[in-house]
């Protein structure tokens, strides 16, 4: 196995066969394909779109925090999820972890990691505030923004081939809930590249063409 640390600038696609037959590089290599993965995050679409196809997953911005409690809990907190969506775990020692968004989630471009600074006092505090009292006092000593990748169809995992463009396989659009979907979406994607099918868990209802037939799977607990 060779892997090559480097951009896709165009994708290669063959129209009187629908197959993908090369891509070219921000290098200018154009590499032969006998099948291509879209496993590229928020950038999904944008992958999908050289080739002709398009999908409903799109940048959305979460913004995580981590800090101090000048009256840790006297017990371990598990993650505990707000009906908001503001969640909040234990990291050890005192420092907690905390996540969220605004209510306005709009698409944001690819590369928009600008951090709202408002965001924590004005929304998230008083909301974990509200479920966990003890935090009224609380030091933030880092905070950051990242980019979700949200299907927008139905907030769960795209993946399996196009079923028209056989060698172009998805594996997109399950951020809020990749931790927990990923060995068994890893492994799916595996044996469906090694012997063109599931063999250990049939995933096929979250195969692309439940989009085109507008059969979704409904996914509301997401954080």
């Amino acid at each position: 196995m060779t892997y090559i640390q480097n951009e896709i600038v165009e994708i290669n696609r063959n129209p009187a066969v629908d197959w993908i037959h090369s891509v070219r590089l921000a290098s200018g290599e154009v590499i032969g394909c006998g099948q291509v993965v879209n496993a590229s995050g928020p950038r999904a679409a944008k992958t999908a779109a050289m080739a002709g196809i398009d999908i409903p997953v799109e940048p959305r911005k979460r913004f995580p925090w981590i800090f101090l409690a000048a009256k840790p809990l006297d017990q371990e907190l598990p993650l505990t999820i707000d009906p908001s969506g503001v969640h909040v775990r234990e990291i050890g020692g005192g420092t907690y972890q905390c996540g969220g968004h605004s209510d306005f989630d709009p698409a944001v471009d690819f590369d928009d990691f600008d951090m709202d600074f408002t965001l924590w006092e004005n929304h998230v505090w008083p909301i974990m505030v509200n479920r966990i009292p003890q935090f009224d006092a609380v030091k933030v000593v880092h905070e950051w923004a990242g980019l979700y990748s949200i299907n927008t169809f139905d907030q769960n995992a795209i993946m399996g081939p196009h079923p028209q463009v056989k060698n172009f396989i998805f594996l997109n659009g399950f951020s809020g809930h990749g931790l927990q979907q990923s060995p068994a979406m890893g492994r799916g994607t595996a044996e469906w590249l090694t012997y063109g099918e599931y063999r250990t868990l049939d995933l096929s209802p979250f195969n692309f063409d439940r989009i085109e037939l507008g059969k979704p799977i409904i996914e509301t607990a997401i954080i």
